[in-house]
Order: structure tokens, then sequence, then C-alpha cells
């Protein structure tokens, strides 16, 4: 299985952004980055760090965004998914610094947003009501798609056990917020009422 791009371009922000001591990082900076990145399309799974970078990512930009739901949210089970988000997501981090650590491996993680996930949520604060319930959920969709993707990637093929065995034990859960997604993001053309996707007149 292949990384789309947009989590390739992330995963060049972030290695970009962190530190660390991984021989990946230790020589030339953007152009070793680049590397990492162009590896993540061409490979069957990316590479350990890569992984853990994006998989970092991806939980810090999920529990920032479900913050702002849980504060703009309109529909009450916009509000309900994102209370789901921060619980499931903060876990998530959890385990993962927890299988890096059983690994042996230094592999740096991000503390921080990067500029892409950043912008997202910039997005998500200008908004407000319905407007805002409708872009949570667009970003979330392809959040979880993404996250998804890294996950079975990774989960299939990765190189180290217990960073492998995080990623098959994440895919339930993110397949699970997946699935809700599926069921009651609004279609264009669509208003969401009570909490559900409902025509507009």
């Amino acid at each position: 299985m292949r990384i789309p791009l947009l989590i390739a371009a992330s995963l060049l922000a972030t290695a970009c952004d962190s530190p660390g001591s991984d021989a990946n990082m230790a020589a030339s900076g953007v152009g070793e980055a680049q590397n990492d990145a162009d590896s993540a399309l061409t490979e069957e799974a990316p590479t350990s760090l890569a992984f853990v970078q994006a998989a970092a990512m991806s939980n810090l930009y999920e529990i920032a965004a479900a913050n702002i739901a849980l504060d703009k949210a309109e529909a009450g089970s916009v509000r309900d998914f994102a209370q789901m988000m921060v619980t499931d997501h903060s876990k998530a981090l959890e385990t993962l610094e927890d299988a890096v650590g059983s690994s042996g491996q230094t592999l740096a993680l991000p503390i921080n947003l990067d500029a892409d996930h950043q912008a997202k949520v910039d997005i998500l604060q200008s908004l407000q009501g319905a407007a805002f319930d409708r872009e949570y959920l667009s970003q979330q969709m392809t959040a979880h798609r993404e996250a998804l993707t890294l996950l079975k990637a990774y989960g299939g093929e990765g190189e180290i056990a217990e960073l492998r065995q995080f990623a098959q034990g994440a895919i339930p859960t993110v397949q699970k917020h997946h699935d809700w997604l599926e069921k009651n993001t609004p279609q264009p053309g669509t208003a969401m009422a009570g909490g559900q996707a409902k025509p507009t007149p």
C-alpha cells in the first residue's frame, strides 16, 4: 500500500522541524528529509521515523481539532464525536510513545503541529455553527482516511515489531471513527440537523 502525497508532505514538514539522533536526520537536513518523503511514496511501508512522526502528528491534530469542536460544534453528535477523539487519540499518543520506548529506538516525535495541520486548525477557529460542523467533519474524514492508509501500511510491513504492533492495534479504533464519519458527514447540498445529515430544501 502506498502513502498518499499529503501524508508524505506532512512527513517532510515534521521531519524538518523535529530534532532527533536518527541517522536520516543527522546529515543534510532538508535533503535527507526529502529522501524520507520520497521513500514513503515508493516503498510498501514508510520508514519507522516517518511513521512515528506522521502518527504522532495525526494524534496531535485530532486532539487540537476536537478541543475546538467541543467549544464550537453546533450539533450534539459532533460534540460527542469530538470527545471521543480527545479520549481515543490521547490514549493513542501515549501508546505510541510507549511503543517507541519499548523498541529501544531513538525516534523523535513532534510536540507541536506543523504548518499544514495548524492551517486546518486555524480554519476551524474562524468558523461558527453549522459551517464549523461541516468543515470539522470534512477535515476528519480526510484525516482518518490518511491515518488508516498509514497504519495499514506500517502494520503490514513495518520494520520494528513494537511499532508494527502499535499500528495493528490502532487500526480498529481509527476504522470505528472512519465508519462514524461516513455515516454522519453531510454530502454537498445537505445540512446538519440534530447531529444528522439532512437534505437542504
